[in-house]
């Protein structure tokens, strides 16, 4: 499901954490208490410009030497989630605005989509506000991207590797349906007004990636809610944290996930060495 990708895409980056420590690297070797490498952690970029991806062999041969690949979702392409996720059942999308707010979405509508007002009522009249924000989103992709979570399922599919998961589709989709109504259509209208700067945005937050600067990622937006960022990362990475240890108990796993669950006080990083583990930088 490549718009689920996109959207958490865009609201996994901001957050305004604070590391303990400064970390400029994409890879991280995760050894045991013992000093046996039993894991690796890598930070992905969900969608990036095809020109710009990056996949150097030193980052396929640490996958090969790995018993399993775990990422956020294990096989996106085939996790298809249920149609209560997408669509509501007691409102319409037109009640959430008002009639000068819904205006400005028929004028988007008519420009990115080519759908006149009566259309976009037929085809979006009835689905979440997060499903309206994704295709807001769009807006800001280069025409052409690439997916490291893509990349690295046909990779392990190659090497014959387990693919393990940390969440399902309707997990990640749950979470917007706990997100404030009045904060998903202020997002809406943020998004609309700030079709050219999300661009440039985007584009900061490729930069910084290729800069293997977790840190700054981590800093790029501090206007995000609180919401946001106790949801969607730092609970996420408490919950990851059992699954990730159980993981590695009997096996080597290369770990992907978005680089913004990396740093920070409570990103994954830290949350290992707080239970033990030595996380050190692996330069790529």
């Amino acid at each position: 499901m490549k718009f689920i990708a996109l959207l958490i895409a865009f609201l996994f980056i901001p957050n305004h954490f604070f590391s303990q420590t400064e970390k400029k690297s994409l890879l991280w070797e995760v050894k045991n208490k013992e000093g046996k490498t039993c894991s690796y952690l890598f930070g992905t970029i969900h969608v990036i410009d095809e020109s710009k991806f990056y996949f150097p062999k030193k980052l396929d041969k640490i996958v090969y030497k790995c018993d399993a690949i775990c990422l956020e979702i294990a096989g996106i392409k085939e996790n298809v989630p249920s149609m209560d996720r997408m669509m509501m059942r007691d409102k319409k999308l037109n009640e959430l605005f008002t009639k000068n707010q819904m205006d400005s979405i028929y004028q988007w509508a008519d420009k990115f989509l080519f759908m006149k007002p009566k259309q976009f009522d037929e085809n979006f009249g009835s689905v979440k506000p997060f499903l309206l924000l994704q295709f807001i989103l769009t807006a800001s992709l280069p025409e052409n991207t690439k997916s490291y979570e893509l990349e690295l399922e046909q990779l392990a599919k190659k090497q014959n590797k387990k693919i393990l998961g940390l969440e399902t589709v309707d997990f990640q989709l749950s979470l917007f349906d706990n997100m404030p109504i009045h904060e998903q259509v202020q997002m809406i209208l943020e998004s609309l007004k700030e079709l050219e700067s999300s661009k440039k945005k985007f584009a900061e937050m490729e930069e910084l990636y290729l800069q293997q600067d977790l840190d700054r990622l981590s800093e790029l937006s501090k206007e995000s809610s609180n919401y946001l960022n106790r949801s969607f990362l730092e609970d996420r990475n408490l919950d990851w944290i059992p699954k990730i240890e159980n993981m590695m108990k009997d096996k080597v796993v290369f770990v992907a996930v978005g680089a913004a669950h990396l740093a920070g006080q409570e990103g994954v990083i830290e949350l290992l060495i707080k239970n033990g583990y030595h996380v050190l930088p692996v330069k790529l």
